[in-house]
């Protein structure tokens, strides 16, 4: 039976489940000394239990060595994971490394479980969470997504078209949305998608310059009466800002390049202080190799309030691997350099137009990923 003894970490959560999941155990002893909210307890219960049937023990010490020589020796073959940067750590690996313990430890660098006598690696294969274990870890559950992403060919096909033939004057096509947007709902509904326009509304929108680069979103006959394409794309035209997500998901998980991706996803992290939800809603959520990347989309204008909502989000439910992003249809780094300045210095990646332009944009989000990623020089 593998069993592993490690330290519990209440500053990185991965290395509280990684090495554990990784090399397969059967039982797992954490140890700890300060109060810990149970919910913690609970919550690596709950990824545990997800990929397999180890036993957990959570210890708190009052004698150190006594307590940590009695599991010592009371488990024969005990893996010591020593890959927490705390003093019960150091304790840990200078008992443990006076006998034939094997020690371990998770190289987060590297993203890999490495030998601490040899500096061997162990293996690269790392057990790969879910986006929901990473939040779970932090007490974030997903409870429902405010848009769902689109997945039928005709859809993706007019939403790709759209996007692109508006990624030079973004900032107007949105105003157009909007503007078609509020004319359909004081329009009369006839069904079938379809809305009859007064003349004036009519001209409003066919006068608009965005009009020319909507494709087949929606057409207007010669009796005023405007008809979406499909419902979905209709529904999108009621949120604005669901364009950029919704193309964004397609682009990154057609691309195969990442684990999971998961748009417009409402996180509920209420404990049991609070009787009522406490939520937040991030626009997407990519995960590679354990690496968590949140993501905030804007159509246009960015502001600091944006990149201290995306900053947070990350700071709440995020560990050591993951980090904020701001994407947004813009030249930030010329628009707005302060707000570019500003989200560099705070470790924000920015994702602006010339991203979208210039690059394949699931390449740019790989380059933040693996490590490669530069941000534009602000003059």
């Amino acid at each position: 039976m593998n069993k592993i003894l490690t330290v519990y970490d209440d500053v990185d959560p991965l290395n509280n489940v990684v090495s554990a999941l990784t090399l397969g155990v059967d039982e797992i002893f954490y140890v700890y000394h300060h109060d810990v909210p149970k919910n913690n307890f609970l919550n690596i219960r709950k990824v545990i239990d997800k990929y397999c049937e180890a036993k957990t023990h959570f210890i708190k010490l009052t004698d150190d060595e006594a307590q940590i020589k009695a599991i010592i020796d009371n488990n024969e073959d005990l893996i010591i994971d020593v890959g927490g940067a705390r003093y019960l750590s150091l304790l840990l690996f200078e008992m443990a490394s006076k006998r034939d313990n094997r020690l371990v430890y998770y190289d987060d660098e590297e993203n890999c479980i490495k030998d601490y006598r040899s500096h061997t690696i162990i293996t690269r294969k790392v057990f790969k969470l879910e986006i929901e274990d990473v939040l779970t870890l932090r007490g974030g559950v997903i409870q429902s997504t405010m848009h769902k992403p689109v997945s039928d060919k005709e859809t993706k096909e007019t939403l790709m078209q759209v996007v692109e033939k508006n990624i030079d004057t973004y900032s107007a096509f949105t105003r157009f949305i909007t503007k078609v947007n509020s004319i359909v709902n004081s329009s009369k509904n006839l069904g079938f998608n379809t809305y009859k326009l007064s003349e004036s509304d009519r001209n409003a929108i066919v006068s608009d310059n965005s009009y020319k680069n909507i494709e087949d979103l929606f057409k207007i006959d010669d009796k005023c009466r405007l008809r979406f394409k499909n419902r979905k794309l209709q529904e999108m035209v009621a949120v604005s800002g669901a364009f950029l997500e919704n193309y964004l998901y397609v682009k990154l998980t057609e691309s195969g390049l990442f684990d999971d991706v998961k748009m417009s996803t409402v996180i509920d992290f209420a404990d049991e202080k609070y009787k009522y939800p406490v939520r937040c809603e991030i626009d997407c959520l990519i995960i590679k190799d354990n690496k968590l990347l949140f993501v905030s989309c804007k159509s246009s204008k960015v502001d600091t309030e944006a990149l201290n909502e995306i900053y947070v989000h990350n700071h709440r439910f995020g560990n050591v691997l993951s980090v904020p992003v701001l994407c947004v249809f813009e030249e930030l780094d010329r628009k707005y350099p302060s707000t570019y300045a500003k989200g560099e210095e705070l470790g924000i990646y920015l994702v602006d137009k010339s991203s979208f332009v210039a690059n394949d944009i699931s390449e740019v989000f790989m380059s933040i990923l693996d490590g490669t990623y530069i941000y534009d020089e602000v003059y």
